[in-house]
């Protein structure tokens, strides 16, 4: 039986709340992206990776209710 090949995409969702200036966040990021860029040259089974900061307003939203688009 041959294996296929399932496509899929993993989210996850960080809310910080970061006590300082612009240079913190960016320090932070910088530091997220390490880790990200870590797992994911520990997995062969990651293809791709993008990391992403951007001013929050309000709560979390429930991932499972979110609706992505290709833009």
């Amino acid at each position: 039986m041959r294996n296929i090949v399932i496509k899929i995409r993993g989210i996850v969702v960080i809310d910080y709340e970061i006590d300082g200036n612009f240079r913190d966040v960016v320090s932070e990021q910088e530091r997220l992206e390490a880790h990200i860029s870590q797992f994911a040259d520990e997995n062969v089974s990651i293809v791709g990776h993008q990391v992403d900061m951007r001013e929050r307003r309000g709560t979390s939203p429930d991932i499972t209710k979110m609706k992505f688009r290709n833009n």
